[in-house]
Order: C-alpha cells, then sequence, then structure tokens
C-alpha cells in the first residue's frame, strides 16, 4: 500500500487550500483592522468650492500686484524706536543667509507633508485616490488664500525687515521692496497651515490611532523650528511669526472642517436674502 508524500500535497489538498485563502485572507484583515475596501475620504468637495476657488483667484491678483510693487525702505529715516513694537525691537539687525537658507529648505518638506500623508493612505488602500486628490484640492485652497491674504497684509508696510537694520546686509536683500514689508510671516504662516492640517486630517483619517498626540507635537514642534529660524535668519520678528502661524493654523483647521464628509457637508453656503431694498448676497456658515 501506498502513502501519500506528506511534503507534496496532493491537488485535492491543494484546492482546498485555495479555496480556504480568501476566507483566510478576510479573517486576517478583519483581526488587524485593515479595512477590506478603500474609504471615500474624510473630506469632499461641494457647492462651497464653487466659491472657495473664485476667491482664490479674486485674491491672489491684487495680493500679487500689490506685493510686487512695494518700494524700497528708506534706510535714512529708520528709527527703531518709531518704527517697531517695543517687544521686536531686539531683532532689528538679525541677518544671516546660512538661517534663510535653511528656512526655505525645511519648508518643502513640512508643505509636502500632507499630500504625502493622504497618498499614503490611498496607496496602502485604506482610502481610494479620489480621496487624496479632494484633500489635495482643499489642501491647495487652504495655501492659495493664505497665501493671498499674507501678501495684501505685508504690501501695507507696517514695518520693514529685521536685516534692513543691518548695514552689512547685502544690498539685493535689503534694499528691495519686498524687504519694506515684514508683517506678518508668509513661511511661518504656511508651515503652521500645514502642520495643522496634517494633524488634523490625520486625526479624522485615523480617529483611533494612539499616534495622534504625537502627530500633533511633532509637527507644531517642526513648525516653530521654521518660525525660530526666520527670526534668527533677520527676516521676521516675533510678532510677524506669531501672527503667521495664528493665521496659518486657522486656515489649516477651517478649510478641511468646512469639507468634512457626512451631514453638514456645505457647511459654507451662499444665500439670497429679500429686503425692502430688494434681494442681497447671505455668506452662511453652519457649526
Amino acid at each position: 500500500m501506498r502513502f501519500p508524500d506528506p511534503a507534496k500535497p496532493s491537488a485535492l489538498a491543494r484546492k482546498f487550500f485555495l479555496a480556504l485563502l480568501p476566507l483566510a485572507c478576510g479573517v486576517q484583515a478583519a483581526s488587524t483592522g485593515v479595512p477590506t475596501a478603500p474609504s471615500p475620504g474624510i473630506v469632499e468637495l461641494g457647492k462651497q468650492d464653487y466659491y472657495w476657488i473664485p476667491a482664490v483667484v479674486v485674491t491672489a491678483i491684487p495680493a500679487q500686484i500689490r506685493y510686487s510693487d512695494m518700494p524700497i525702505t528708506d534706510t535714512a529715516a529708520l528709527d527703531k524706536g518709531h518704527d517697531l513694537w517695543a517687544f521686536d525691537r531686539w531683532a532689528a539687525g538679525m541677518y544671516s543667509s546660512k538661517y534663510a537658507l535653511a528656512s526655505d529648505a525645511f519648508l518643502v518638506p513640512l508643505l509636502a507633508l500632507p499630500i504625502a500623508a493622504t497618498a499614503w493612505d490611498s496607496r496602502q488602500g485604506r482610502q481610494t485616490w479620489g480621496a487624496a486628490v479632494s484633500e489635495g484640492v482643499v489642501y491647495g485652497e487652504a495655501l492659495a488664500l493664505s497665501s493671498s491674504l499674507d501678501l495684501l497684509v505685508r504690501s501695507m508696510r507696517l514695518h520693514p525687515r529685521p536685516l534692513v537694520y543691518n548695514t552689512d546686509a547685502p544690498d539685493k536683500e535689503r534694499l528691495t521692496g519686498e524687504a519694506s514689508g515684514s508683517f506678518y510671516s508668509g513661511h511661518a504662516n504656511a508651515a503652521f497651515l500645514s502642520a495643522v492640517y496634517f494633524s488634523y486630517t490625520y486625526s479624522l483619517r485615523h480617529p483611533d490611532s494612539p499616534a495622534q498626540g504625537w502627530i500633533w507635537a511633532g509637527s507644531l514642534a517642526a513648525a516653530s523650528l521654521e518660525a525660530g529660524l526666520r527670526v534668527a535668519a533677520g527676516k521676521h520678528y516675533l510678532s510677524d511669526v506669531a501672527v503667521g502661524a495664528a493665521v496659518g493654523s486657522l486656515f489649516g483647521w477651517g478649510l478641511p472642517y468646512l469639507h468634512r464628509r457626512g451631514p453638514g457637508t456645505d457647511r459654507l453656503g451662499l444665500a439670497v436674502g429679500i429686503g425692502r431694498d430688494g434681494a442681497y448676497p447671505v455668506l452662511t456658515l453652519k457649526f
């Protein structure tokens, strides 16, 4: 009598194993918490984007025009006691090309982080690629709007950059229209927007993740480092980076919040009111 070789399973055993393989994979996915189908995402585009996208265009054009037309600071009339707030005067005259270069280089991965995170979740099958595209659009709207607002405020020339007070700084940086408007910091604005957007959307995509606290702490620490580099470079004062951080954080949280998927989507809307003087537009915001 011939017994089958245990090292060589029969054709029937192989078929049985193959039949059970999908079930085994499904049990393994359920036990590890990996979704069996990609999620549609945590934000979605809607009617409100018919307002946000034109708002980007309407604000970006005048912002760029005003920013590019800023005149050069009259260095002969510089007066720290008159030009600056008391808590900013200590930074007047600071300048470092190395810190300036470091701040520019460090900002690039910070800005890429939200896109990389949502793309990674799509690559891992946790959400659809359409969800990643939607997040990218919302993130782009937030960056464009906050950047335009920053340029509009800076074009008001509240005070010049700290390096303008340093006569040893290169004229190509000191005697430019850009250097005449320091308030508020665009780098700090973008860094904190990215950090808050990344942390907030990560928390929405991974509500049960124990890493949420570390994500928030790490991203905000990185954004704070970016703000510190801008001060050390002589590009901005403490007030510049503080306001930039606040505005960026607001946009980084506000845009994804207004686009959250589920009941209450399209929290921002445009309605028409009727009064004694006729029809008028009404901007609505649902909480």
